[in-house]
């Protein structure tokens, strides 16, 4: 009887210390305790998507709770209640140690010796902070599970305090839209066309007048994939970061580079921005969406660009911007918190964003991306297909109206020798953005010797644009040269 009585109180010792909050943030550090107030009524939000037959999980745990990843396995910091919330998982027998783990952001020894010791010096102000995710981990196995017990799983992580949120990522991550069979001819660079006043573009011939190419700032694109070997992007500074594991969709990234970087030479289409210092261009396919992220941040700075032409699936599976998925958005107000200008498509599945089903995305708050709908070469209506809304800042040409490089619809002259006149969607829209936002950005560095914060810059495109047309809401059509005049 004694001692059952002993094991009793031992049992609701270890239950009352579950129900604690573990200490995520060090005492003086407000701006870490902005980020988790940031990341707070996260959990809950995961579903499966129709068609959708494997899934990652990403599981972030408290950073205050967690001091490395040895062998795969978590180590926790040696309070009671990370112990007892890590020997319980649901039905889950071994509980969080019957996984395996990756970190999404690793770190060195010298690193991770330092955490361990209670050392961690904080990152100097406007930068991004790495170690508030330093407890956002891959579960390994989740993606030989079925779509069904990850959810469940996701749910069963979500239940402990020591962890902020779980987030499901497809496998295989929705693909690019495809271009229909379909073509205009191009004029985005310019800024009014003479024969039609209603056919405005945003004015990059302007910013090549006045010396502006997009230098001084450098350029990040995740998506599937691109074809380094194209003409005219071979010779451009253009790299490949994370190559995909094969070719499919690999014109669409090459599009999207050709807008941003073609070479200025006498073939092919010119990129808006081909001065720029870089563009890195990373496969979302290699090490999921949140590992990808992390490898483009390790090229950036503090003003630089960050394109995310990706979208995800929202209600019905319908397309709608990659930071719907909660650790994509958790890293994305990080990441501009720290400078970087993050640019990003808002889907293809023309959803209202401002509808009820997404009212616990929108309650997250801002977190400083300008994202992008599809607009018509016409009247800047919104396309069709276009996801919209009051969280849609900004316009670019997406009705198959778009020149640039691959898929060869224009002109066939080889693999590495393919034009289009068709290029479409979101997808189109988001480099025709980015370029007005590397270019604005390249001037006020050039000539103010400072960078625009990213929703800064946002408000200063959004001011300075050419007023939208009919349809949901999608933002204005940037311009460069007006954008100048207003700084």
């Amino acid at each position: 009887m004694r001692n059952r009585l002993l094991l009793a109180i031992t049992l609701c010792t270890i239950i009352a210390g579950c129900t604690k909050s573990v200490q995520d943030v060090p005492a003086g550090n407000p701006d870490q305790e902005k980020q988790v107030a940031a990341t707070n009524g996260l959990k809950g939000q995961n579903h499966i998507d129709p068609g959708v037959d494997r899934y990652r999980l990403l599981v972030k745990f408290k950073a205050a709770s967690i001091l490395d990843i040895e062998k795969n396995k978590p180590v926790f910091e040696g309070n009671s209640a990370a112990r007892a919330a890590a020997a319980t998982l649901g039905r889950t027998p071994g509980g969080i140690n019957t996984f395996t783990y990756d970190q999404v952001f690793p770190f060195e020894p010298q690193e991770k010796a330092a955490m361990k010791q209670g050392r961690q010096a904080a990152p100097p102000q406007g930068t991004f902070n790495r170690y508030a995710f330093r407890g956002l981990l891959y579960v390994k196995e989740a993606a030989n599970m079925q779509p069904s017990e990850v959810l469940k799983l996701a749910e069963d992580f979500e239940k402990l305090d020591m962890v902020e949120y779980a987030a499901l990522e497809a496998v295989t991550p929705p693909p690019p839209p495809v271009s229909p069979d379909f073509g205009w001819k191009q004029y985005y660079k310019y800024d009014t066309d003479s024969s039609n006043p209603n056919v405005r573009g945003i004015n990059a011939v302007y910013a090549w007048s006045i010396g502006v190419t997009g230098a001084g700032i450098r350029i990040a694109d995740i998506e599937w994939g691109y074809n380094k070997n194209h003409e005219d992007l071979a010779p451009t500074r253009c790299r490949e970061i994370l190559p995909p594991p094969d070719d499919q969709f690999k014109d669409h990234g090459t599009a999207v580079a050709g807008i941003l970087m073609g070479a200025k030479n006498n073939f092919g289409v010119t990129g808006m921005v081909y001065g720029a210092d870089s563009c890195f261009i990373i496969s979302e396919r290699v090490r999921g969406r949140a590992g990808g992220i992390a490898e483009g941040l390790l090229h950036l700075r503090r003003g630089d660009v960050f394109l995310y032409e990706m979208q995800t699936g929202g209600q019905g599976g319908q397309y709608v911007p990659a930071d719907y998925n909660q650790a994509v958005w958790d890293i994305t107000k990080a990441v501009t918190d720290s400078g970087i200008v993050v640019v990003a498509a808002a889907g293809n599945g023309n959803q209202n964003l401002d509808d009820a089903f997404y009212a616990s995305y929108r309650a997250r708050g801002d977190n400083g991306a300008i994202i992008v709908g599809a607009g018509t070469k016409i009247g800047r209506n919104k396309a069709s297909f276009s996801t919209y809304g009051s969280t849609v800042h900004l316009q670019g040409w997406g009705d198959w109206t778009v020149a640039s490089s691959g898929y060869g619809d224009l002109y066939n002259g080889g693999v590495n020798a393919t034009y289009t006149n068709q290029f479409s969607g979101t997808s189109s829209a988001t480099p025709i953005v980015a370029s007005a936002v590397i270019a604005v950005q390249s001037w006020h560095k050039a000539n103010r010797g400072s960078v625009l914060a990213p929703r800064a810059i946002r408000k200063v495109l959004i001011n300075s644009g050419t007023a939208q047309g009919t349809g949901g809401h999608i933002g204005p059509l940037p311009n460069i040269k007006a954008a100048i005049a207003s700084l």
